[in-house]
């Protein structure tokens, strides 16, 4: 990418974060919430999707959008955005009950599996609205300009968690009754913790839709079983949460986005080693 076009990208770059965090500002002043969609609250939840397509329709710019599933190519990396969650959800939940954190009880696979599968198509909807945005236009633009790789995790999850923020007393699958002083930082560093596998999986794929799948069962597997089976203990909310927050998760996260751009980079550099 030569300096000219470098530029242009920052700018979108620059643009498109903006855009996004304005509209999330401005949308509780219209109206709606999480338990009575408004006007507003509609306007938040589709924000990055909706700023994507219109830098993209006015810079007549796509094709680095990923729309192509592209299912046949990627199949193991979409059955990995599958399996991710639930295994690091299990893993945490694990030693949550071995280290007295947390515990579940009464728990019913049936009525567990239900709500999940029957929450699922919604969350994958409402995941296509961030993902759009998220990983189907910052990612790759920030990746074109050639930035430092952690820097542009950082970037993506700035931008990321501070679009929770109008909303987040009112997310209550995300928050509960914390001081934010105390949630908030963790809301970052979660949003960086997950943007390390969620990005190294959209740049390794080409395409969004793997990590829209990461984020539906995220949700739609996390939530109802943090809400109805899972108990931490009193003042281990940031160990043991199965959310956003948990450093637990934020750990095998972390770990797993980094493993994998070490692979990724190391084939790379063998692949420009035979060129």
């Amino acid at each position: 990418m030569n300096p000219a076009e470098r530029k242009k990208t920052v700018r979108k770059i620059a643009v498109f974060s903006l855009l996004v965090t304005a509209l999330a500002f401005i949308s509780p002043l219209l109206g709606g919430s999480p338990t009575a969609p408004g006007v507003g609250f509609i306007i938040w939840g589709t924000a990055p999707m909706l700023v994507a397509i219109l830098i993209r329709l006015l810079t007549r710019d796509w094709s680095d959008a990923g729309l192509r599933p592209a299912i046949r190519k990627n199949a193991r990396w979409y059955i990995i955005s599958a399996l991710a969650y639930p295994v690091v959800m299990t893993l945490t939940l694990l030693i949550g009950a071995i280290t007295s954190i947390t515990s579940v009880s009464g728990f019913s696979m049936m009525a567990y599996l239900t709500t999940a599968l029957t929450a699922l198509p919604i969350f994958f909807v409402f995941a296509i609205f961030e993902e759009f945005g998220w990983r189907g236009y910052l990612v790759p633009k920030l990746a074109a300009i050639g930035i430092n790789k952690y820097l542009m995790h950082v970037i993506v999850a700035v931008v990321w968690a501070t679009w929770h923020l109008p909303f987040i007393q009112e997310l209550t699958w995300l928050y509960t009754s914390e001081e934010l002083a105390t949630f908030i930082p963790r809301l970052y560093l979660g949003a960086f913790a997950f943007s390390l596998l969620y990005d190294e999986i959209r740049i390794i794929t080409g395409t969004f839709w793997p990590a829209v799948l990461l984020h539906a069962i995220s949700n739609s597997f996390g939530h109802p079983l943090a809400a109805d089976y899972e108990t931490i203990a009193t003042g281990k909310a940031y160990l043991g949460s199965i959310g956003f927050d948990g450093l637990l998760m934020m750990a095998f996260f972390a770990v797993s986005g980094i493993a994998l751009n070490r692979w990724r980079t190391g084939i790379t550099a063998v692949s420009h080693s035979f060129t």
